[in-house]
């Protein structure tokens, strides 16, 4: 082992490099260091105990090159580094040492992590302050349990860190889990459930990821939401604080005015602020950190067709087009509140017979593989319009004596940033001969939209 002394300079200056990535100490914690978006001198260290104990909270700590040159994390300072064999050990000014280790495997991906000129962690941490603790007073005991999930979630996106097939693998999980049979938890698969083996990590991070899904009932009431930070002309803020994550939503500025707009009780309700931000974190929790753009879930069909819906099977108070009360949502038992009248697949026995549906379900293998299986009841009960892709999987056999006339759809609406999106996946649009013509409501879009949009 090399002891980490001033002549080395070019270990010292290649650090930076080499703590990036996925580590184990010698307290049983699993640790994933990134790169701060501030400084490349600066890192973020997420340290997540393995135990399962009502105490065991993850801790987030600054990694920094000091004006000596001399790097520290959090109280520590780095005192010996094993390039070689992968190890690290960090001492307080009190003699007690913090010994870091992985293997050649973790060490290679970590390596090529370095790489690439992205963050892992697209949310900010910090620590929850005594003042933040007295708040928790005033939030109702359901946000604080969804502030609980929220947060466990986030942790775990930051434990996958640039592992971009498990990220994306994270969603498919979280979205499709309200198909499951016996699903408990209504937004995380339990920490024995089958589901997290398909995740495509380590052994010993997934035993991490099922760790912290197991304190998630220790920390019902200890991560608080709360709207923070400067107010704009309007009077709103722009960030989300769920524990010590914070979800930036300076972008979304039509996502936050639209929830406020679909709003279905009293406007002086004292609630109606925190279900905003209780929503738009519940919903965070769906997008991919290494994607440059949301998750899928926002995308609509053209709003003009979706207009000329009775009702949309697969929306969001985010981006449904057809008035309060007409579309199904993923959440009704909080979403009820914006306008939601249920959930799939529940919420068919509520639509009436013959109505004009939009279902443009998720692209995910449970929620497709359900509704190809119900598409010859969906066609009987309902007028479809109906948006599904072009995959390689045991109903794809259906597409064509099943969907008659139907055609290529190549572009999706975003709500959320009012553009048209590209649409990459081979998707096919049927409409049901039987469905109403359309009537055109480009008139009630603006200028940019219509040149988008086009002819229909």
């Amino acid at each position: 082992m090399v002891a980490v002394t001033e002549p080395a300079v070019q270990l010292q200056d290649r650090f930076g490099e080499l703590v990036c990535g996925r580590w184990s100490d010698s307290l049983g914690n699993a640790i994933t260091v990134s790169f701060s978006a501030e400084d490349a001198q600066k890192l973020t260290a997420v340290v997540s105990p393995s135990q399962s104990h009502p105490q065991a909270i993850s801790r987030a700590l600054k990694i920094r090159r000091c004006d000596k040159g001399r790097w520290q994390c959090g109280s520590s300072h780095l005192e010996w580094v094993d390039e070689q064999k992968q190890r690290i050990v960090w001492i307080t000014e009190d003699g007690r040492r913090s010994v870091w280790s992985r293997t050649q495997a973790e060490a290679e991906q970590s390596a090529e992590f370095a790489k690439m000129d992205r963050v892992a962690f697209p949310w900010l941490l910090r620590r929850v302050t005594e003042e933040d603790q007295a708040n928790k007073a005033d939030i109702p005991s359901d946000i604080l349990h969804d502030g609980a999930r929220i947060t466990a979630l986030l942790d775990i996106r930051q434990m996958i860190g640039h592992h971009r097939e498990g990220q994306e693998r994270l969603t498919h999980i979280l979205m499709d889990h309200d198909l499951h049979p016996g699903r408990g938890d209504y937004l995380i698969p339990g920490a024995d459930s089958a589901l997290w083996k398909t995740l495509p990590v380590s052994e010993a991070l997934r035993r991490s990821i099922t760790d912290r899904i197991r304190r998630i009932p220790h920390e019902a009431t200890a991560h608080s939401v709360a709207w923070i930070g400067e107010f704009d002309e309007q009077g709103n803020q722009h960030q989300v604080r769920v524990g010590h994550h914070l979800i930036d939503l300076r972008g979304r500025q039509r996502d936050i005015q639209t929830l406020h707009d679909r709003w279905a009780l009293a406007q002086s309700d004292p609630r109606k602020s925190l279900e905003v931000a209780r929503l738009l974190a519940l919903y965070s929790v769906f997008d991919n950190p290494l994607s440059n753009h949301r998750s899928g879930m926002h995308l609509g069909l053209d709003p003009e067709l979706r207009r000329c819906c009775e009702y949309e099977l697969f929306a969001s108070p985010l981006n449904a087009v057809v008035p309060n009360g007409q579309y199904a949502s993923k959440w009704p038992h909080i979403e009820w509140r914006f306008g939601s009248l249920g959930s799939y697949p529940s919420v068919l026995t509520v639509m009436p017979i013959h109505g004009v549906v939009c279902v443009n379900p998720p692209f995910t293998e449970a929620y497709l593989a359900d509704v190809m299986a119900r598409l010859g009841e969906l066609k009987l009960r309902f007028r479809l319009r109906l948006a599904v892709p072009i995959q390689d999987c045991s109903w794809r056999k259906k597409l064509k004596n099943s969907l008659t006339g139907a055609q290529l759809l190549h572009t999706y609406y975003d709500a959320s940033s009012e553009v048209i999106a590209e649409n990459h996946t081979p998707t096919l649009l049927w409409e049901d001969p039987r469905c109403p013509q359309r009537w055109s409501t480009a008139a009630m879009l603006p200028a940019h939209l219509k040149a988008q949009l086009g002819p229909l």
